[in-house]
């Protein structure tokens, strides 16, 4: 069976993650040890005990050490994705499971990332917008007239993410809420992400990306930029840096997934996010997990075992 593995973005962080696994996997450790030697980041007491994690250099690259090190204890198990896909962050663990990336150099470039980040926008100007019930042409046709506003995160079919400015934001919210969406809600972020607003810390962050050593790439990994995944002429670093400025294309990454005969999914990270949201799309056609904690790790390798 083509299974593909999942890793969640921003947002999808608990206090606690990882605390159970620390300890009790060896292989576990010795990945959240090097990316949090790579970070400079006190990554045990952000994700163990939630310190610092209303800040994106901060949760970025905790959020990273715990889908990789949760990666390290499943190939160690023998369980090998042919399919490798990240949403926003989440392309960063997946382009290190694939072998792109270094563990602790990466989780040094996300923290970089965050901070960037948070100091692009003015705090409390920016922000995004989830809108469930409306097509990404519908939603795109409904904001046309708003110049600081974007669709960001193309989730599901029905599923969009809008980043702009929130005066923008909240008349954007009224107006869909009218249009009977099923529902509408502003995200708890800082700034407005993978949109044009974000242009200048793409060309920032463009700069720290060509300092970046790349390796090969052991398995096929998506771009949420193209939608589709990178090719062997693909520039990654320009993809990386123009992902902060442009939509994510995520429905196009599960599209695609399907299409290439992917009948297991496992999200590896701190929550269910993307694993829900891909239940909705496949039903019973394909196999979901959501690997997050040392149970549900059990759980699944137990069921792999059978």
């Amino acid at each position: 069976m083509k299974t593909a593995f999942l890793f969640p973005g921003q947002g999808a962080q608990t206090v606690g993650m990882g605390l159970d696994l620390y300890d009790y996997y060896t292989d576990y450790k010795s990945t959240f040890d090097k990316c949090q030697q790579g970070s400079g980041k006190d990554l045990k007491a952000a994700c163990f005990e939630g310190r610092g994690m209303d800040q994106s250099e901060t949760v970025q690259p905790a959020i990273f050490a715990h889908s990789v090190s949760l990666f390290g204890v499943l190939q160690n198990k023998g369980i090998i994705p042919q399919f490798c896909a990240g949403l926003s962050l989440g392309e960063y663990g997946a382009l290190c499971s694939a072998g792109v990336f270094h563990a602790g150099r990466c989780a040094r470039l996300v923290m970089i990332r965050g901070k960037i980040m948070d100091g692009a926008y003015p705090a409390g100007a920016g922000g995004m917008l989830s809108v469930i019930g409306f097509t990404i042409n519908q939603v795109q046709e409904a904001i046309k007239d708003f110049s600081d506003a974007y669709a960001a995160n193309h989730l599901s079919e029905f599923q969009t993410v809008i980043a702009g400015k929130n005066d923008d934001l909240e008349k954007i919210k009224c107006l869909f809420e009218e249009k009977g969406a099923a529902m509408v809600t502003m995200l708890d972020v800082k700034v407005p992400s993978h949109a044009p607003l974000l242009s200048s810390a793409a060309r920032e962050f463009s700069a720290v990306l060509e300092n970046e050593t790349l390796f090969g790439m052991r398995r096929t990994v998506y771009s949420n930029v193209l939608g589709s995944p990178y090719n062997k002429d693909s520039d990654i670093r320009g993809l990386l840096a123009r992902q902060m400025c442009e939509m994510v294309r995520w429905n196009d990454c599960v599209e695609h997934m399907l299409s290439q005969g992917v009948g297991r999914f496992v999200e590896v990270g701190p929550s269910a996010v993307l694993s829900k949201l891909l239940k909705r799309r496949v039903g019973k056609n394909a196999e979901v997990y959501s690997v997050r904690d040392r149970q549900t790790l059990e759980q699944f390798l137990e069921r792999c075992e059978k």
